[in-house]
Parts: C-alpha cells; structure tokens; sequence
C-alpha cells in the first residue's frame, strides 16, 4: 500500500513539474541596447518587439508559446550578430535588408523605423561647407569620397550608385578618420546626426547645410531560418499595434524620432536621390 502511495505521489510531482515547465516563457535572446546603436534607439526596438508579442499572444494559433526577451550576455559588432543570429545562438536582430540577410535569415518585412533613417544629412569637416556649395547633383557629388562601415549596407548603396568609397570595421574610427581627410563626407540620418555632432563635438565636424541623401533602407525584424511561425506573429503584432495606435505612440515616444520625422516634412534642402540594388 505505501509503495503504491509512493508512486502516485511521484506521479503527482511529476505532472506539476510539468505544469510549472510549461508555464516558463520561453527565452527570446536579442542584442543588449546600445550594442549596435545609441541605447535609446535599442530600447526602441526591444519594446516593439515586446509589444508585437503581446498584441499576438491572444491570436497566436500557430505559436501560443510564451516568450520572455533576455540579452545576450556579450556586446559584439553587427556582423557578428548576424552570425550568431545565423547560428541559433541569438533569436532576434534588427538590421537594415539586403538580398544575402534576407536568403540567409527571416525577414519580418515590416519598416521599424518608418523610413526616417532613409534621408541622410552629410557629415563633413566644417571648413568644407564651400566645396559642398558646388554640389547640385549625383555626378558632383561624385567627386567627394564617402566614409562608410565595411559591411554595412549603406556601403552596398554607396558602390551602387559610383560613389567613391572608403571603408572601416571600426564606427568610432570613421569620425578621426573623417576629421584627419581620410574621406570627406559620412551620410548619417536624421535621428543619428545630432547625437554624434555632440559625441564628437571636438573634432571640427559639422552637418552640411544644404544636401541631403535619400534612397531605400527598410529595416526589419531578423529571425534564425528555424523560427518561421515566431516570424508570423511577430508580423501579426506589428500590424495590429498598427491599427490599434500603440505602435505609433511607441514611436512618437522617442525624441529623436519625433524630430526626425518633423523635419522629413519640413525638408528645405536639394535631395539627391540614389538607387538600390534589387
């Protein structure tokens, strides 16, 4: 009789551990904010994230599961993210498309930034406002060469379209870089610009007071190739906190953004468009 009473117990813990396990959320691992970008914009994308996840959880047919986001527990550059994010041993990034991403990842094709970081405003050294004053078109700017990380997709823009390019594996180099003539512009958003005018205050730089660059750069939620029902709810979230607004105050609740988008609307300045490669 005790033995048998011994087993059921057994049995009995077994079922709620079980329970308990199932009821753990499922670990969701992403770069830790301000890995890839100013902490402010990374707390951005993790809270879209968050709330494309609980907008889903009611509809979520194909994926209930319940998810709780974590860092990963090293500060790496973005192609090693990408690399870890191909391995499985990060979920989620976010990144700027190209066709190879976009074959060896999942795409959640859904503009996270609605199309602010598209209009670039050109860094430059300031006593090279007057060679600027020349520029009316693609071809004169061509004769300026353009400073841009080795494996950003700017860079694959940049190539594109014949600007003469110089690269760096180092984002905080390219700044000395620019300041020493190494180069003679950075294109950098309108959210960005700012920012870095004031990190590297000291180096002379200015924004260029009448250019501006526009062409294509969606970006997108990337997910490991083993992850295609998470990448439809995270779509289906995004979508509904659309419609339903909180996508939108989420985004007009960052300052830099707010001011991008208002001076995309108010744009006073000679755009030279540039083309992507499909």
């Amino acid at each position: 009789m005790c033995r048998v009473v011994r087993v059921v117990c057994a049995l009995s813990l077994l079922a709620v551990g079980l329970c308990c396990h199932a009821d753990q959320p499922i670990p969701l691992v992403i770069p830790p904010p301000g890995a890839m970008e100013p902490v402010a914009t990374g707390i951005y994308y993790e809270k879209v994230l968050q709330l494309a996840l609980d907008k889903s959880a009611g509809t979520a047919e194909t994926n209930p599961e319940k998810y709780q986001i974590a860092h990963h527990d090293q500060v790496v550059g973005r192609e090693r993210y990408r690399l870890l994010v191909k391995q499985g041993v990060v979920d989620i990034m976010w990144s700027s498309s190209n066709k190879t991403r976009e074959e060896e990842l999942i795409p959640v094709r859904f503009n996270l930034l609605r199309g602010i970081n598209e209009y670039r405003v050109l860094l430059i050294r300031a006593d090279d406002q007057p060679r600027f004053d020349r520029v009316k078109n693609l071809a004169d700017l061509r004769q300026f060469k353009v400073g841009s990380g080795t494996h950003w997709s700017d860079s694959q823009v940049y190539r594109f379209n014949d600007l003469p390019l110089v690269t760096s594996y180092s984002f905080e180099a390219m700044f000395r870089m620019l300041a020493a003539k190494r180069f003679d512009y950075m294109a950098r958003s309108l959210q960005e610009i700012d920012y870095e005018l004031e990190q590297y205050r000291d180096l002379g730089l200015v924004a260029e007071k009448n250019l501006m660059i526009h062409y294509p750069q969606p970006i997108y939620f990337f997910l490991n190739k083993k992850h295609p029902e998470l990448a439809k709810r995270i779509e289906q979230g995004l979508l509904l906190a659309q419609q339903d607004g909180s996508l939108d105050e989420l985004f007009q609740s960052i300052p830099n953004f707010r001011a991008a988008e208002e001076k995309i609307r108010h744009i006073d300045r000679r755009i030279i468009e540039l083309r992507r490669e499909n």
